[in-house]
């Protein structure tokens, strides 16, 4: 073999660069002696150059081959879509080496949104929607092929949308191939690559990139399709779970809280239960998926719930994306369980009330005939009367406060002659901060049957007291009443009424017989802190008769009746005659 061959075939063998290749023509042109030799030479670096460049292009196609098959493996192996797209423009980016590729998909609108890059330089390019027939993407839409553009920014035949350059401009892009994912006809979206100079991709590199835009395109079929399938195996177990907790809810007794609880397990986003008058009953949130109640938009769907003849309230659930038809066949499903739940705990609700009431009645009207018998009911509603309790009487509108009381400290609760009545297992100090917002008087603590009999009285009659000083948001037993506790029993009533006579019996005797009010005269100046114009003022006279009136009862009660201790002991004596008025007879 000749030797000049050999050293080519080493060269080719050796896969040695193009400088090798030169400089051993360089020797071998100026070793040769004749012309012929000459031109033998530069026809053999020629073939050999020619030789080396298919080697090449071959040995590229092979790593490119090997490189779309190790892609398809992981894709095929990848169901998440996610990973799915960064590895796709990962991929194109290594073995286009260009600087930046990202990937956009085709929304139902018809709209391409950028979901994933690599090699950009902030995230301005991920989460860009590119409108149809707009841009390169666009272009390769409509044509369904790739297509290039030497330099971006300044291709004419192109419909620029500002935004997009804008975000272009930014990242520096000049030459950019994009080629679609296309799949049994239906463009998925476009893989795009770009470069910061001005580049002329090859017919290679096209199919190359348009290869790897085919392999992502079944990928995310793929994928979409195993999604669709996990997502019906999950739609079928969040069934058969709900159905489990909702049924167990039923069968338990475990209330409307349970039950949402459990319907907030399976649908994503904040559940709550409102009943007829749209106050919320019972909330579930389903960890991350919820919606803080901060104003923030949101999509809401709410199913009634109601049996044939009554509707108990609404189911609604707040999402931040629209509930799919899944979670609204569920949402659905679970509002007639809700209902029977809504039912039946109503129905025991009301029995529970008539059987604290009765057992309350009986309690504060002394009608226990059967001490033992008492406590053994009481003791199946959860008051145990041989304990310590303290009772609190409020208004109506305390009774779901004093219910909520019983059922976390023990006790009993109802409404009594008009009155919402609590007995419950606390002391009266530890009552006043967890009744806040609440009227309420409150007795004990005390036991036995007698001993909360007596405790009931004391709270009435401090209740009463409360209203008659208008005293609102304020929890008193007797100690708390000061001076006016006196009015509670009918030994200190009569205290206080001799009190009362021995200090304005005077005023109280000129009124009886002439029909006058110089005692309410007397209260409203002494209230008004003796001040002559707002006296007036509230009792709507003319302050001159004010003054007739002030002099008529300096008459009865001496001059000294409006100052010092003296008015003191006149004011607190016009407060009780007052209060007695209000409070009637004393309870007994």
């Amino acid at each position: 073999m000749d030797e000049r061959a050999e050293s080519w075939l080493q060269l080719l063998l050796e896969d040695a660069e193009p400088a090798a290749y030169e400089a051993l023509r360089q020797r071998r042109l100026a070793a040769a002696t004749q012309e012929a030799e000459r031109e033998r030479t530069a026809a053999e670096a020629l073939r050999a150059e020619r030789l080396r460049s298919r080697l090449r292009e071959r040995q590229q196609r092979a790593r490119e081959l090997a490189a779309l098959g190790d892609l398809a493996l992981r894709l095929t192996g990848t169901h998440q879509r996610g990973a799915l797209l960064q590895e796709s423009v990962a991929q194109a980016r290594r073995l286009l080496d260009v600087d930046v590729a990202y990937l956009a998909l085709t929304g139902s609108d018809g709209k391409m949104a950028i979901e994933v890059t690599d090699g950009s330089t902030g995230p301005r390019l991920r989460g860009i929607v590119l409108e149809p027939s707009s841009g390169l993407a666009g272009r390769v839409v409509e044509r369904g092929e790739p297509v290039q553009s030497t330099d971006y920014l300044d291709d004419a035949g192109l419909r620029h949308a500002p935004g997009v350059d804008d975000v272009a401009r930014a990242e520096r892009l000049r030459t950019i191939l994009g080629a679609p994912l296309r799949l049994r006809g239906e463009t998925l979206g476009v893989l795009m690559v770009a470069q910061r100079r001005v580049r002329s991709f090859t017919g290679q590199e096209t199919s190359l990139l348009s290869s790897l835009a085919a392999y992502a395109a079944v990928a995310i079929d793929n994928a979409r399709l195993i999604e669709r399938l996990r997502d019906h195996v999950t739609t079928v177990d969040r069934a058969v779970a709900l159905h489990e907790d909702l049924l167990r809810a039923a069968l338990r007794g475990g209330g409307v809280d349970e039950a949402v609880t459990g319907l907030s397990r399976v649908v994503a986003g904040t559940v709550r239960f409102e009943d007829e008058a749209g106050r919320t009953v019972a909330t579930g949130r389903n960890g991350s998926a919820a919606v803080p109640d901060d104003g923030t938009d949101r999509c809401t769907r709410t199913v009634p719930v109601s049996s044939s003849a009554v509707r108990f309230g609404t189911l609604r659930v707040s999402t931040s994306t629209p509930l799919d038809e899944d979670s609204q066949r569920l949402l659905e499903r679970a509002a007639m369980t809700i209902a029977l739940v809504v039912a039946a705990e109503r129905a025991a609700s009301d029995a529970e009330r008539r059987s604290a009431a009765e057992l309350l009645e009986a309690l504060v009207a002394g009608e226990v005939e059967d001490t033992s018998a008492f406590e053994r009911r009481a003791r199946t509603r959860g008051l145990d009367v041989a304990r310590g309790h303290t009772v609190a009487v409020a208004d109506l509108d305390g009774a779901p406060a004093l219910a909520r009381l019983a059922a976390r400290h023990g006790g009993l609760s109802g409404v009594v002659r008009g009155r919402a009545v609590g007995i419950l297992d606390t002391r009266p100090e530890e009552l006043r901060d967890q009744l806040a917002g609440v009227t309420a008087g409150l007795g004990g603590p005390a036991h036995g049957v007698a001993g909360l009999a007596a405790a009931y009285r004391d709270a009435a009659a401090c209740l009463s007291v409360l209203h008659a000083l208008d005293r609102a948001d304020v929890r008193a037993a007797p100690a708390d009443l000061g001076p006016y506790r006196y009015l509670l029993s009918a030994s200190g009533r009569a205290d206080a009424q001799r009190f009362v006579h021995a200090t304005i019996g005077p005023l109280l005797d000129h009124d009886a017989r002439h029909r006058t009010d110089l005692t309410g005269t007397a209260d409203a100046f002494l209230t008004q802190g003796r001040g002559h114009t707002a006296t007036a003022a509230a009792l709507t006279i003319h302050p001159n008769t004010l003054y007739q009136r002030l002099e008529r009862i300096a008459e009865r009660l001496g001059d000294t009746w409006r100052h010092g201790d003296r008015a003191l002991d006149v004011h607190l004596a016009l407060r009780l005659h007052r209060l007695a008025r209000t409070l009637g007879e004393p309870p007994t």
